[in-house]
């Protein structure tokens, strides 16, 4: 992904970010699938592959906040989740430029517009991961299965407006993003099927009006 596409650096022109890549210091670092992303102090922004990011509990169980691909941006300055240890996993084979978080929140002594334009979108970003912490939230709150599938599904289909969905992560990753377990997600999928209420294929999934 090309870092001008990126919702961060809305408004910036080539010649701003090339003088930002400096004075940012930005590093572009690649990791593996499975390896643990360091984003203490950080900023990423994921110009291929995924991760995700999880809450660690108590229990020491990873709990899934949120799946990111091309484009995703994550890091301390994200995590609005209280509670426990936020861990960014690579899901598959990725790279990452990173940021410092004080080259951004440092006062610009020369007062740039495009720093102070990237200031403006980094806030508008965090309005957007509290909206999806919420979703989260709303999802987590419904008690069976059954429901939890439904709110996930319905939740997916309003943002694209369309009643095909795809899930953008395996079913394993669902299961830990709905905080369930994987078999018995699975044998309630098939029931929701029997019910008329879905049609699986593979990652792919049909809504139907209820």
């Amino acid at each position: 992904m090309n870092l001008l596409e990126n919702p961060l650096f809305t408004g910036i022109l080539p010649e701003e970010l090339d003088q930002m890549k400096t004075c940012f210091e930005m590093e572009n670092r690649t990791f593996r699938e499975k390896e643990e992303i360091p984003m203490e102090g950080k900023v990423g922004i994921l110009l291929s592959g995924s991760v995700s990011l999880n809450r660690l509990g108590a229990d020491g169980n990873l709990d899934m906040l949120e799946y990111l691909t091309d484009g995703g941006i994550f890091g301390s300055f994200f995590s609005l989740f209280d509670g426990g240890e936020i861990i960014a996993i690579c899901e598959k084979a990725c790279s990452i430029v990173f940021i410092d978080t004080c080259h951004i929140t440092k006062r610009c002594s020369r007062a740039c517009h495009h720093h102070s334009q990237v200031v403006e979108n980094l806030l508008s970003l965090m309005t957007e991961k509290v909206q999806q912490l919420s979703e989260k939230v709303e999802i987590l709150s419904h008690r069976s299965i059954r429901e939890k599938l439904l709110c996930y599904f319905r939740l997916q289909s309003m943002k694209t407006g369309k009643d095909e969905i795809l899930i953008p992560f395996s079913f394993s990753a669902l299961a830990n993003y709905l905080c369930v377990d994987r078999s018995a997600m699975t044998r309630e999928l098939r029931k929701m099927k029997a019910d008329g209420l879905v049609d699986v294929n593979g990652r792919q999934v049909h809504l139907y009006p209820m």
